[in-house]
């Protein structure tokens, strides 16, 4: 058998230069916490944002009056107060508005009783502003001949 070569000497060790500076570190850092900070509250703003539009959305007796009564961008039958009110105009001899067919339809899904509808329906300009309330509603109503029927109605408070 013959003998193997010696094994050549080890390359000495050196110490390897840190993989990165402290002022590399410390901008990193930086720019860490400002990320998160920047995370954090675009996070909260987005989630307030859309709790709010769900809060529109979901769960509203308006906006699903609305949706089954098939009323889109009329502005003359407006949501607001987050889902929690709905004004109408109807038309009248010297102004526009929405159909009486919209209007009835909205205070059928909302169960509007006979006896508010009776009401709203026999209702004369010398009135004035008339109310009624039921099962979780409370709405006022004016109207005249020539500007229609303007009604306003609102969750009531709890």
């Amino acid at each position: 058998m013959t003998a193997a070569a010696p094994a050549a000497p080890a390359a000495p060790l050196t110490a390897m230069p840190p993989a990165f500076s402290t002022r590399e570190l410390r901008i990193g850092a930086v720019a860490l916490g400002i990320g998160l900070v920047v995370g954090v509250v675009g996070s909260l703003l987005v989630a307030s944002v859309a709790g709010g539009l769900g809060s529109i959305a979901m769960g509203s007796p308006m906006t699903d009056a609305t949706t089954t009564c098939e009323i889109k961008d009329d502005p003359w039958i407006t949501v607001g107060d987050e889902g929690r009110s709905i004004s109408m105009q109807s038309e009248g001899e010297e102004a526009v508005g929405a159909d009486f067919e919209d209007l009835a339809c909205v205070l059928l899904e909302l169960d509007t009783p006979d006896s508010v509808i009776s009401r709203i329906d026999s209702t004369r300009a010398l009135d004035g502003r008339q109310t009624g309330t039921w099962d979780g509603f409370s709405a006022s109503w004016g109207y005249h001949p020539d500007n229609g029927l303007d009604i306003v109605i609102e969750t009531a408070a709890k």
